[in-house]
């Protein structure tokens, strides 16, 4: 719900309603549920527009208009609510539920329009929703009422003899009629306005005959339609037979040519020029679509970025009768649905490049049309088209979210037989990719496998790219070797055949290898290579994933300025083009930052209200990342018992799903809380299982936790030998994959073993540095490290005095971290680096070598590694007084003159 309300312009006044209008308002205000009835063409629609848009500013969270003419089934009403407003389903959850409990808190206003086709279904709908949610109130339109409790109905009466006329005047100027303003003629007009029963939109469509007949003619004609239409259904009110009168004539009054692009375009809910091209057919569409919009039998919607045409619902009922009585309901949905399946194919290969949202939008509004060409071709005996547009919406149900609604049209299609095998083979794909992105990776393994092994079978490499994609991106989480090797090949066949999507693809899946494996090196590259390409095709969607990493990345090293930037980006980009996977990462991490900052009631705020609505946003993919970062910070916050609560049996769930990555991470964050409870036996237990999940991975981020945590937990069971010895192991893995808030940590915690061996002085210098630390990349302490810290102050004071630990915090301000590493490793009896030379290089510093020698500048070193520009130079510094070199120059002469090895 980006925007407050999406309430359709008016195109023309709204002659004779000023009371009706103020009256509906102060209903709307006082009452849940106002029901607006009538026959149709009374204009229920209009009014109930109007009341919506004068109180726009009563409701917080705006105004939301759901045209329900598109909706063929009952229980099709919550999905054009959740459509409008960007709610998406919730596996085992009826979508009613799921839309009142996002609305539970919201100040917002429905307006149900057309409910008398799907009436079961907006009742329904309507209870659920106010039973839930106390500040949503409804406004529907339709010919009966809703029949539910607290419903307020509200007839809408015709107008009146004078407003009908003026009425007539108007519309029929704005037509090109001209009009004699005598008495004659006006008692003419109003003859007509009382035969029509004062039913706006009957006048409408008298009044646009105005160019062509004066007043008396059209009175005539209507005269004979009434005696046809009186021997018609005899229930029919007077209104619906004036309205139908006023339709039947002017569809007597077209050409074969016209009628016939009509009853057509009939099928069409809502349509482009494009569209009405492609399905209207005859020799010349747009002449006859022209005239048709001058009959006002085809209104025409200038409100969005394109012009969009339809009918209004009374013209389409009887257009759509006369192409069953025609015999053309078959060639007339045939064009329908081979015009989407072009529709979709064309756009599915550019959605994730630079037009991409433009794309998506155009996707979105013909939801309704592509829902009815997906029903029709189900209904065929041959299914090809079923799995042709179902594949082509493949990506449309990725970016947008719409997992669920995906996975059962494929579980649809895929259940059907008798297609061509590369029909099939696409389809698995295409079931595959939507599984993968809705958390089932269980499922979307096997099905790309089958997709992989049908491609080769008939040697189509489309299929093949994309297969290995899904393939590659579900290794990703267990088999980083694997994955690398299946995204490359799916790389290396999408440029061999031009497939820019899968090339495109492809590079984005590495660099969530890089992710799962927290390669910085590897990562940082690709990276860069994936926001290089995002330019050239000025994609957004790449852009946000890229910008999403990098802010990952650059935050485990400590740069929080570059990591809030990146984060800022993504999420700003995830926004614009509709991504809410890449979205819910870039929040995830972005609330972890705010709580590296201190903010931490900010964070567990967002990571609370993002995890509610998970599902519901399309977010859910980034939930276990959130639950991890969120349940380290309650155990900071010394909350320990909340963190396993929330961790509850994801675990496991995780696993079933096969993501063991972030079954691992839960695992770990869980393992913190039990040592923090002194529940030390289920601690271990934890971690063994979150070394085994991530054995595979080679993960120094998970690895280093590991490591530091059985160093808390030796810690806690007194064994200080075992404690140092665990944060050692970690102390070096973060040093050297250059976890800088995680190797502070580290070496607090190593500082409380050095303390409890009396070693006050090693202690103090540690800390001190720390501390130093600390505040450089603004890292503050949760409640839990603040109260240790405290403790430590204490304990030193205590071990040193004041006075002499004060002159030891004043010597240690000034070292730099490999001088404290450096003093750490001495004390465990381990060789420290060298002091000069090559070997005297930390990784880091080696990398910064090897992108020096590369041609780089700072601030490019500094791209790539996800660091700030001032700690590239801190670093050469270092290296240039290791090395004895002065310059660049000399550090590249020296680093080929000793055969340097580059570090990629």
């Amino acid at each position: 719900m980006k925007a407050n309300t999406n309430l359709p312009l008016e195109v023309s006044s709204l002659l004779g309603r000023d009371a009706a209008v103020a009256d509906l308002q102060m209903q709307i205000l006082e009452n849940r549920l106002i029901t607006l009835t009538g026959p149709g063409g009374n204009g229920k629609t209009r009014l109930a527009i109007k009341a919506g848009r004068a109180l726009l500013g009563s409701f917080e969270h705006g105004v939301w208009f759901i045209d329900l003419t598109g909706v063929l089934r009952d229980s099709g009403v919550a999905g054009a609510v959740s459509r409008v407003l960007g709610i998406l389903e919730e596996a085992g959850t009826a979508l009613s539920q799921t839309i009142a409990r996002q609305l539970e808190n919201r100040s917002i206003l429905l307006v149900l329009d057309n409910c008398e086709q799907v009436l079961a279904g907006s009742a329904d709908f309507s209870a659920a929703v106010l039973a839930n949610s106390p500040h949503v109130k409804i406004v529907a339109t339709s010919r009966e009422p809703l029949r539910i409790r607290g419903e307020l109905v509200s007839q809408i009466p015709p107008l009146s003899i004078d407003d009908g006329e003026n009425l007539f005047y108007e519309r029929g100027l704005q037509s090109g009629g001209v009009f004699s303003n005598g008495y004659s003629e006006s008692t003419v007009i109003r003859t007509i306005v009382k035969q029509l029963d004062c039913v706006p939109l009957a006048i409408e469509l008298a009044a646009a005959r105005s160019p062509m007949m004066d007043p008396e003619q059209i009175l005539a004609g209507l005269d004979r339609r009434f005696d046809l239409l009186n021997g018609g259904v005899r229930d029919a009110s007077a209104r619906s037979r004036s309205l139908r009168a006023s339709v039947v004539w002017s569809y007597d009054l077209m050409s074969p040519e016209e009628k016939a692009m009509a009853r057509r375009l009939s099928v069409l809910r809502g349509f482009t020029l494009e569209a009405a091209t492609a399905i209207g057919g005859g020799t010349a569409p747009l002449d006859q679509l022209q005239r048709l919009v001058e009959m006002s039998i085809v209104q025409v919607d200038r409100s969005g970025p394109q012009r969009r045409y339809r009918f209004l619902e009374t013209v389409r009922e009887y257009l759509l009768e006369q192409l069953v009585e025609n015999g053309e309901v078959l060639p007339a949905r045939s064009a329908h649905l081979a015009h989407f399946i072009d529709f979709s194919e064309f756009r599915a290969e550019h959605l994730i490049l630079g037009d991409g949202p433009i794309l998506m939008a155009q996707i979105q509004t013909e939801f309704d049309n592509l829902e009815d060409a997906l029903i029709f071709a189900e209904s065929l005996s041959d299914p090809s088209a079923l799995l042709r547009l179902l594949t082509a919406l493949t990506g449309y149900y990725e970016i947008w979210g719409q997992h669920q609604h995906g996975m059962r049209w494929f579980d649809t299609s895929l259940a059907r037989t008798r297609a061509p095998d590369v029909l099939v083979a696409r389809a698995y794909w295409g079931a595959s990719h939507v599984s993968a992105y809705g958390g089932r990776m269980d499922l979307a393994f096997p099905r790309a496998m089958r997709a992989l092994e049908l491609a080769r079978e008939i040697d189509d490499p489309w299929t093949e790219s994309r297969a290995l994609d899904i393939i590659g991106f579900a290794q990703a989480v267990s088999d980083p070797k694997g994955a690398r090797e299946s995204l490359s090949r799916c790389i290396e066949l999408g440029r061999q055949i031009n497939d820019g999507w899968a090339e495109t693809h492809g590079i984005k899946m590495i660099t969530v290898v890089y992710l799962f494996s927290h390669h910085v090196a590897g990562g940082s590259e690709t990276i860069q290579n994936l926001l290089l390409l995002a330019d050239e095709t000025e994609s957004r969607y790449l852009r946000a994933w890229g910008s999403a990493l990098k802010g990952y990345f650059a935050r485990d090293a400590g740069d929080f300025s570059a990591a809030r930037d990146s984060l800022d980006i993504s999420i700003e980009s995830a926004s614009y083009v509709g991504d809410p996977a890449t979205g819910g990462f870039a929040k995830a991490w972005s609330a972890a930052l705010k709580a590296d900052n201190g903010w931490v009631d900010e964070a567990r705020r967002e990571m609370q209200d993002m995890m509610q609505t998970a599902t519901a946003t399309g977010t859910f993919l980034a939930v276990p990342e959130t639950m991890f970062q969120l349940g380290l910070i309650e155990v900071g916050a010394g909350n320990p018992q909340a963190t396993i609560e929330m961790i509850g049996d994801h675990t496991e769930d995780l696993k079933s799903a096969g993501i063991p990555v972030w079954a691992a991470q839960l695992a770990l964050a869980n393992a913190s809380a039990h040592i923090a409870l002194g529940k030390l036996d289920e601690a271990n237990a934890l971690l063994d299982e979150a070394e085994e999940l991530a054995a595979s991975l080679d993960n120094p981020l998970l690895s280093g936790l590991n490591f530091f945590f059985r160093g808390q937990l030796s810690l806690a069971k007194g064994d200080l030998g075992a404690a140092e010895g665990r944060l050692h192991q970690a102390l070096e893995i973060q040093r050297d994959a250059a976890l800088l808030p995680g190797l502070l940590r580290t070496m607090e915690a190593i500082s409380s073993v050095l303390i409890a061996k009396e070693k006050g002085e090693d202690a103090a210098r540690i800390l001190t540095f720390v501390d130093q630390a600390r505040l450089e990349i603004q890292l503050e302490r949760s409640s839990v490290e603040l109260a240790r810290r405290s403790s430590q102050s204490y304990a030193l004071e205590n071990l040193l005095g004041i006075s002499n630990l004060e002159k030891m915090q004043s010597k240690a301000k000034n070292a730099d971290l490999e001088e404290i590493i450096g003093l750490m490793s001495r004390m465990r009896g381990k060789r420290a680096r060298p002091l000069t030379g090559w070997d005297s290089l930390t990784p880091t510093e080696r990398r910064v070598v090897s992108l020096t020698t590369a041609g780089l500048s700072n601030p490019q070193i500094a791209e790539r590694m996800f660091i700030a520009r001032g700690t590239v130079k801190v670093h050469l510094s270092h290296i240039y007084e290791k090395l004895d070199v002065a310059s660049r120059t000399q550090l590249a002469a020296k680093a080929v003159a000793d055969g340097f090895e580059v570090v990629n």
